[in-house]
């Protein structure tokens, strides 16, 4: 046992770490290849596995899904072919969703197939070590870094870094390995990269002449708590990112919670010690803390979406949107293609879950335009489609309560053809209160749950949060709306868009039909209320 889990209570899972580390089943992973999942221990199936981003889903089983891990959202055309190829090869039962941490999730993977592909991956220059349950996840940062007009600094640089120190330049890293929970690393390039859900971010400040980043810490959106994270008081010179984030995780790996698993994230060690304390924990570890100028965010993140000039003269990054970003194999493939065909081969993803694509010459321009994918994925979304993001819901995932995708693409549709909205607004589905689709973050958050009907049946609902703000003046949603039926949320989520968004129906007499459906629900919700009183 290590020493910084000696004289802890420990709960079961915290036990199985304890007994034998996740990095360990890279020597067996052919041997599972042989025998099959039905054989496999089921503690390193359904646990340990994912220290290799292989994910056991009890939805399909023996149908994996396989977390990569994208650095900056960073990918070149042969990648992209590669991972089709992937894709591909389990034909209805493979596709690929693009997450809220700029990476890749493949489904449909047999693990007859894993020693394979990652043998593929890696000679690609992609890893998908630690990239599930408790370890330092994909480290994000700006997805124009290099080519943004308004960036401060290139996150590239860093985030690789980063990357490469947290998991041990890609073979896994034992001393990041058996943390409490999982652990978010955010870099940001401009003012307008706003990544303060993350647990540890790094934000470009100069002072006194000098560029560094400016530390914030504990962002958390969970069963538990959400909230942004809160400013350390330390700036820090670029070459210290690193060790200063060593000293960080092994501060909270070696004291944090490990029997109520709940309350095991960074931020509720962090509220438990209190900032200050923490803070002075860091200094005698790292040593002197140089105190922080402040960060300057913009008044909100910027849309990637259309055409727009690169700091290089002559060239061009295309926002184009992916609706609830998931993709088939054939897909990607296009998007690998039109990346060579009028860019350089290479293209971004955004935590939004859709893809830029850059280096596009002026001359370039219209054809681009009139390629066929964007009929299928286009430069300008609806705004409602255009600020849907979403998780990945109970076709796949066992702790997702509802059908976020599906019901996330047909209700924004339904809702972009009945009502004008003046601009993009983020509308965020998440299929369970874990939140990996950032509901609280959202303007309008939707966070699944189960409800009872008329009948008493169990039916998918949804908690509504409205109000959260991305910023200068940041703020988490608050939850408003408390089991919604998925029957009734396109109509409520048009009722908050017309009364705090500025949303108009598009016809009268849509208006009319509006204003008197709305009535009518009014007119259930009291009878429920009615109902049910003594």
């Amino acid at each position: 046992m290590r020493s910084y889990l000696e004289g802890k209570k420990l709960n079961k899972i915290e036990k199985n770490k304890a007994m034998k580390d996740g990095l360990l089943l890279g020597s067996q992973i052919e041997e599972f290849a042989k025998i099959g999942w039905e054989k496999m221990d089921k503690t390193d199936l359904e646990l340990r596995l994912k220290w290799y981003g292989m994910f056991w889903r009890p939805k399909t089983p023996g149908k994996f899904m396989l977390r990569l891990r994208v650095t900056n959202g960073i990918l070149n055309a042969h990648q992209l072919n590669l991972i089709a190829s992937i894709v591909a090869r389990y034909a209805e039962d493979g596709s690929c969703d693009i997450t809220t941490r700029q990476n890749l999730q493949l489904r449909g993977i047999l693990i007859s197939d894993l020693p394979e592909i990652l043998r593929r991956l890696k000679d690609a220059d992609i890893e998908t070590i630690q990239s599930g349950f408790d370890n330092p996840r994909n480290v994000t940062g700006n997805p124009l870094a290099g080519i943004d007009p308004k960036e401060i600094i290139d996150t590239r640089p860093y985030t690789l870094e980063l990357e490469n120190y947290l998991t041990k330049n890609g073979e896994g890293n034992p001393e990041f390995s058996n943390l409490p929970r999982k652990w978010n690393t955010a870099v940001a390039g401009s003012h307008d990269n706003f990544l303060l859900h993350n647990d540890i971010i790094f934000h470009p400040v100069i002072k006194e002449g000098e560029l560094g980043f400016s530390v914030w810490v504990g962002g958390i959106l969970s069963s538990q708590l959400n909230d942004y994270a809160i400013p350390l008081n330390v700036w820090v010179k670029p070459h210290e990112i690193c060790n200063f984030t060593g000293v960080v995780i092994s501060s909270w790996r070696d004291g944090g919670e490990r029997y109520k698993r709940p309350k095991g994230r960074f931020r509720f060690y962090l509220n438990e010690v209190g900032v200050e304390n923490f803070r002075n924990h860091v200094q005698e570890k790292f040593g002197r803390l140089i105190p922080d100028p402040g960060s300057i965010f913009s008044q909100k993140p910027r849309s990637f979406f259309g055409i727009h000039p690169q700091k290089q003269l002559g060239l061009n990054y295309a926002g184009i949107h992916i609706p609830v970003g998931r993709l088939s194999a054939e897909e990607i493939q296009d998007l690998a293609s039109i990346s060579a065909t009028y860019g350089s081969s290479e293209v971004r993803l955004t935590e939004d879950q859709n893809v830029i694509i850059i280096n596009i010459p002026d001359k370039q321009i219209d054809s681009f335009k009139a390629d066929p994918l964007l009929k299928k994925f286009p430069l300008i979304p609806k705004t409602i489609a255009a600020g849907t993001v979403s998780c990945t819901g109970n076709t796949y995932c066992s702790f997702a309560l509802t059908n976020t995708k599906d019901q996330a693409l047909k209700i924004s549709k339904e809702l972009d053809s009945e009502i004008d909205l003046p601009e993009e607004l983020k509308i965020h589905w998440t299929g369970c209160p874990n939140s990996c689709g950032q509901a609280y973050m959202g303007a309008i958050g939707l966070t699944g749950t189960k409800a009872r009907n008329a009948d008493g049946k169990m039916i998918e609902a949804y908690d509504i949060s409205i109000g959260g703000e991305q910023g200068p003046n940041q703020k988490i949603g608050e939850l408003k709306h408390k089991s919604v039926p998925t029957a009734e949320l396109k109509n409520l989520i048009k009722e908050i868009l017309i009364e705090n968004y500025s949303a108009i129906p598009k016809t009268k007499d849509s208006s009319e039909k509006f204003i008197a459906l709305k009535q009518i629900i009014g007119w259930i919700r009291q009878l429920g209320k009615s109902s049910h009183s003594p």
